[in-house]
């Protein structure tokens, strides 16, 4: 079964440390860790050297706070795949801006051409969001009205276990990965670098390409 969360692990585990909290720390869950299995949005196959057979549909739950926030089972397009075992997946997006002059949609240079001489002290300039096509498919994965209309990255972690999760399982797994984390026996983890911890370096959003005179 597929599960989907918010985010990257609040307490730093990549997703080989979430792996190592679950399996072996706190047993929560036995992972799919078969090669051959994937798990696509269009279903679970199993991929050979010369091929792939579709299986079945995937069995999936969405948490809580990724629904809160937009992402459904179709924010995922239909050629995404999540993988087996724990993956943690990073997308960015940024719209694209353009200065115009206030109550048209044409950018300085083009209204002085239709207009000729004008006091550029009388215009009034703002910044507009381009919608592009690429743009709107984008935006239409998301719950209407959700979709952030500024420079944003999406982290979501899943795993794929080899049976439905207990509530218990579940709701832990959702608390190491979505809220503070704090770890049960941390002295099993190690501290060297990339081990079971990664630097989830924040996305400062550029670039935002802006369309000026």
């Amino acid at each position: 079964m597929l599960y989907i969360f918010a985010g990257f692990p609040r307490n730093g585990l990549h997703a080989g440390g979430i792996q190592f909290a679950v399996e072996e720390v706190e047993q929560l869950a036995i992972l799919e860790h078969e090669p051959r299995a994937q798990y696509r949005k269009l279903g679970v196959f199993s991929v050979a050297e010369y091929g792939e057979e579709w299986l079945m549909p995937v069995e999936y739950r969405v948490s809580r706070m990724c629904l809160r926030d937009g992402i459904t089972w179709d924010w995922f397009p239909e050629n995404w795949t999540f993988g087996n075992g724990v993956t943690i997946s990073k997308t960015m997006a940024s719209p694209e801006y353009k200065t115009v002059v206030h109550g048209t949609d044409l950018i300085l240079d083009e209204f002085l051409a239709i207009s000729g001489s004008a006091r550029l002290v009388d215009l009034g300039l703002e910044r507009t969001h381009i919608k592009h096509e690429g743009w709107k498919e984008y935006e239409a994965r998301w719950v209407p009205g959700t979709c952030p209309q500024e420079s944003h990255v999406v982290h979501l972690t899943c795993l794929v276990t080899v049976h439905p999760l207990p509530e218990f399982a579940y709701q832990r797994i959702r608390e190491l990965i979505e809220e503070s984390g704090e770890l049960r026996e941390p002295d099993s983890y190690s501290s060297e670098d990339g081990k079971h911890f990664a630097t989830n370096r924040c996305w400062d959003g550029k670039p935002v390409y802006t369309r000026m005179s």
